[in-house]
């Protein structure tokens, strides 16, 4: 019998091996999704347990004994086996379930609607979204891939680049039909401007972008989820800050138009992630290759 009694607590484990191996607590905290003050309790939690130090505080940052680098080793090793053995008893399942954290926006405006294409080339894998506006954390959420804005760039992970912002103003026809015939500097005072919480500088720079200085709108109207923003935007509330992957039906049905021609672009976008260590396992490896076929058809 394994006396899993004396086994110091798993965070702390995680966390102490993740230090000895960069060598230190910045890095550990970012590979991890935490603080560095969390990394720091876990191993202090550690050195308790255990009745003495795993390392070294010197003015120079830490330095690690010789015997508390076997144990990060012995920890290192396990942590691989035990991922390669949950992956392992993932491909012999012939139902899998897949697990997608998202914002609310992308899975309505785009991946929802092209889903029942996925279930036709997949049927044995079952689906299961979970919206949030916060962005994922494989540490801390249960998710398989997500979907995640920013450059790109995240340690351990591996990311797919499936757009960029490209942000443009967007309305109703009838909206738009009332600005025909103005310059924006002109439209912009009879205007009702429809913004995104989490992305508050959008109207800005696109404003920048467009030359307008000094004039103020009609009206600001604030929104948590942007997907409210462009539903009232097609009700004729206002202007939002379309991105434009997510208004594409939209545009094609005449629902909304693009009322000025300037189109604000960053190297910034969405991304297709998952931690580096499971992007080749199946039903992963499936949904990713759909995502990416689909955005190339």
């Amino acid at each position: 019998m394994v006396p899993f009694g004396r086994l110091p607590p798993l965070n702390a484990l995680r966390a102490f091996e993740a230090v000895a191996r960069h060598g230190s607590v910045t890095k550990a905290a970012e590979e991890l999704c935490v603080t560095q003050s969390a990394v720091s309790r876990h191993i202090r939690t550690l050195e308790e347990r255990l009745g003495f130090p795993l390392f070294q505080r010197t003015g120079q940052g830490l330095e690690i004994s010789p015997s508390s680098q076997t144990f990060a080793a012995v920890l290192n090793e396990t942590f691989v086996r035990m991922a390669q053995a949950a992956d392992a008893l993932v491909t012999t399942q012939a139902h899998s379930i897949l697990t997608i954290r998202a914002y609310t926006t992308f899975l309505t405006r785009w991946l929802i609607p092209a889903l029942p294409d996925f279930h036709r080339k997949f049927p044995h894998i079952e689906v299961r979204l979970v919206a949030s506006s916060e962005p994922v954390n494989f540490e801390r959420d249960a998710a398989d891939v997500g979907i995640r804005y920013g450059s790109g760039r995240w340690r351990n992970w591996r990311s797919d680049p499936l757009f960029f912002d490209d942000l443009r103003p967007i309305g109703s026809p009838d909206y738009v039909e009332q600005l025909r015939g103005r310059c924006l500097a002109e439209a912009l005072p009879q205007c009702t401007l429809l913004h995104h919480n989490r992305r508050p500088n959008d109207w800005a720079d696109w404003l920048a972008l467009a030359g307008v200085k000094g004039v103020q709108p009609k009206e600001n109207l604030f929104f948590e989820d942007i997907g409210i923003a462009y539903e009232c935007a097609r009700a004729g509330l206002g202007l939002a800050m379309g991105q434009h992957a997510y208004v594409l039906d939209d545009l094609s049905l005449g629902r909304l138009i693009e009322p000025f021609p300037e189109a604000l672009r960053r190297e910034t976008g969405y991304f297709l992630v998952c931690p580096e260590s499971r992007a080749e396992v199946q039903k992963i490896a499936a949904f990713r290759e759909w995502v990416l076929g689909r955005l190339q058809s």
